[in-house]
């Protein structure tokens, strides 16, 4: 054998060596294609996909990771105005507000746009609330059921009256599969800490998860705020009203009383020798019904007063809960008219 063939053959040696591993290595991107499907698809949709600036600004105010972003961006997430809205994402309840939905079917992301400048915040949070439906969308089957059982312990964790409560059960009457998905996505994006199992979890699509929990938390006060005072309105315009009735028939009362009181010196004054004494005694007949009519003038001015207070607490409930929902229509809730905290009393008048 020559060195020529020797060499000729080393190089188709090489070159068959070359071809077993490209087809070795065909095999492997293959599966690896079959296994990262969802994964090559959604960076080729989000690297298509241009985000305006509200958007691209949601990443960093909601503190969402690099896969948090990829599945925001992947879902092509789009702000619809208000006009437009039930086109995309409809719910028709009252008292439920709906500001986002993440579509299975298109698996895209539709965001109402909130313009009540009090009411912003919220935005970047129902962003990541549905990247986070979509991050479920992809997790298996195995990863869903290890996690139903960490978010029901979760749930379970948190106080008889959290206001989480209600909203779940809303969404179950709405759904009854929606459960799971939603507590996943609410307690991602809305409550903090989480036990450890879940921080971990969601540390895959959150940088930091307490910038997003912050804008929940901001949004919520402004209503807790109003919810607080509309209270204590009410329960204070209660107890006014209780007094002032008091007040009234005492008042009531006492007029009577001294109009009787005064027909009767009237007449005795009318009547000859009525007073047959001296003047002296008709002056201390007169004198204690002057007393009581400066007495009850001074009731009248108090009972004026209080009912002026009254009706000027009453505006401002009115007031407030003209803010409410003003704040409600910002946020896409519809409230039925006895939703609304009203006092159950009318302005009152001094008649």
């Amino acid at each position: 054998m020559s060195v020529g063939q020797r060499i000729a053959r080393a190089v188709i040696g090489v070159l068959a060596l070359g071809a077993l591993v490209l087809q070795g290595g065909a095999a492997w991107g293959a599966n690896w294609f079959v296994n990262n499907e969802q994964w090559v698809k959604d960076n080729l949709v989000a690297s298509q996909f241009a985000p305006g600036p509200e958007i691209a600004a949601y990443v960093g105010e909601a503190g969402l990771s690099e896969q948090g972003e990829l599945y925001l961006l992947t879902s092509q997430p789009q702000i619809v105005p208000a006009s437009q809205f039930d086109r995309f994402c409809t719910r028709n309840e009252p008292g439920i507000g709906v500001l986002g939905c993440y579509t299975l079917g298109e698996q895209r992301i539709y965001l109402f746009d909130v313009t009540d400048p009090r009411l912003t915040s919220i935005e970047p949070v129902v962003a990541a609330h549905e990247m986070l439906h979509a991050a479920w969308a992809r997790l298996s089957n195995s990863e869903r059921e290890a996690l139903t059982v960490l978010l029901e312990e979760a749930f379970a964790a948190l106080p008889s009256d959290h206001p989480l409560r209600d909203r779940i059960q809303s969404y179950e009457e709405d759904r009854a599969d929606s459960r799971i998905p939603e507590l996943y996505s609410i307690l991602g994006t809305e409550i903090s800490p989480l036990p450890e199992a879940l921080e971990s979890h969601y540390s895959r699509f959150f940088s930091d998860r307490t910038k997003v929990v912050a804008h929940a938390d901001a949004v919520y006060a402004v209503f807790d705020t109003l919810q607080d005072r509309l209270l204590a309105l009410s329960d204070e315009l209660t107890s006014r009203n209780a007094e002032i009735e008091g007040l009234r028939y005492t008042y009531q009362e006492e007029n009577a009383s001294l109009r009787e009181d005064i027909l009767a010196f009237n007449e005795r004054a009318a009547t000859p020798g009525g007073f047959p004494v001296s003047k002296s005694q008709f002056e201390q007949a007169r004198q204690p019904l002057v007393d009581r009519q400066v007495r009850l003038e001074e009731m009248r001015i108090a009972l004026q007063t209080k009912i002026t207070e009254y009706n000027a607490l009453l505006d401002e409930l009115t007031v407030l809960n003209d803010e409410v929902s003003e704040l409600n229509q910002g946020i896409n809730v519809t409230l039925e008219s006895q939703d609304e905290l009203q006092s159950s009393e009318n302005p009152i008048s001094d008649e």
